[in-house]
């Protein structure tokens, strides 16, 4: 519908009304100013012929409602197992000290990145390097922790990581990864200007069949059009509202991931 290449929080209720008017317009047009449906003066449309192209249109509305809603609920997950994930990051203990620090340093920069670069930049339709690197840091940090403490002869077992806590950080950073990816593909709109040049051409019809089932009175087919696209605007701005989690009035936001933050920011440095 074009609206998604703009940021705003009425641009999918401006747009879902345009379309709603073009489709209103064209339709009367084409019905009443031209000589295409002039049979039907003669005779007329059968009235029930105009369920069958409404009937389309509302199934082909409840497709994309359906897809709207679980990406939607989709969205909500991902932010929730992204936020349980961190958290259980930042409790699992990492020895020695010193890769601690560095374990919440990455985990901070992903968050900083992450929140900057995915969510506020792009609505989560571009993924950041920088936060992909952090976590690949991360998983490095801990084997080089037990790395460390594998050849190390002065380290004492007791400040290092056992197998229980590592494979519970490894875990964790798979948990993130996933949740993120979730996070990420949520965000994505490829193939949905198709699949709404779809849905308008499927209105058109189905605005054309209302007109026309009304040809031989020009007043009764408008107040039709006129409640016809009315529906529409509703049906249209339902859907426009929701399709993309990130963005909207009842968009999904990072407010988990930035408590998270700052109680990163104001917890001391175990490593220092």
């Amino acid at each position: 519908m074009l609206y998604q290449h703009f940021d705003g929080q009425y641009v999918p209720l401006i747009a879902s009304l345009s379309w709603s008017i073009v489709v209103g317009i064209a339709s009367f047009v084409l019905v009443y100013k031209t000589r295409l449906f002039n049979q039907l003066l003669v005779v007329p449309l059968s009235a029930p012929f105009l369920a069958l192209p409404a009937l389309m249109f509302a199934f082909l509305m409840g497709f994309m409602s359906a897809e709207a809603w679980q990406n939607f609920s989709n969205a909500r997950s991902a932010l929730i197992n992204e936020t349980s994930a961190i958290s259980r990051l930042v409790n699992i203990p990492v020895q020695p000290p010193e890769y601690q620090a560095r374990s919440i340093a990455l985990l901070k920069t992903y968050l900083q990145t992450s929140l900057s670069d995915e969510w506020a930049g792009e609505h989560n339709q571009v993924t950041s390097d920088k936060a992909s690197d952090s976590i690949n840091q991360l998983e490095v940090n801990v084997w080089d922790a037990r790395k460390q403490c594998a050849q190390s002869t002065t380290t004492s077992s007791a400040a290092c990581m056992d197998s229980i806590a590592t494979s519970a950080f490894i875990k964790g950073i798979d948990d993130l990864r996933s949740a993120r990816e979730q996070r990420l593909s949520a965000g994505y709109e490829l193939g949905i200007t198709y699949k709404w040049s779809l849905v308008i051409f499927l209105a058109f019809i189905a605005a054309l069949s209302v007109a026309a089932a009304h040809r031989q009175s020009q007043k009764t087919g408008v107040i039709a059009l006129i409640l016809f696209c009315l529906s529409l605007w509703v049906a249209f701005s339902m859907v426009s509202l929701h399709i993309n989690p990130y963005k909207g009035r009842q968009s999904v936001v990072p407010t988990p991931l930035v408590h998270l933050l700052e109680t990163l920011d104001k917890a001391p440095n175990t490593g220092s």
